[in-house]
């Protein structure tokens, strides 16, 4: 769509990627699937009142899960902007 070169675009992604972008991707995505996991299964394992309650529970636990996540994310970059400071090489 930009018309970009491939090998332009690869030469950079090495470039302008450091550790701690790598870090700071895995470590979030490694904590918002655990928030997501015990969000879903604790409304999946209190759900009662039939397929109603399982749509019910499913749906809280989207809108949990989800406010969850961007309220970790805020505070994960905090967190990772103070232990990797921006000028950080």
């Amino acid at each position: 769509m930009l018309d970009i070169n491939g090998t332009y675009y690869m030469a950079n992604m090495v470039k302008w990627t450091r550790s701690r972008d790598i870090i700071m991707g895995l470590s979030k995505a490694f904590c918002f699937g655990i928030l997501i996991v015990f969000i879903s299964c604790q409304k999946g394992l209190t759900t009662h009142e039939g397929a109603v309650g399982v749509g019910r529970a499913t749906t809280e636990a989207v809108v949990n899960s989800s406010l969850a996540v961007l309220i970790c994310n805020f505070f994960l970059t905090m967190m990772f902007n103070i232990i990797y400071p921006a000028g950080y090489q």
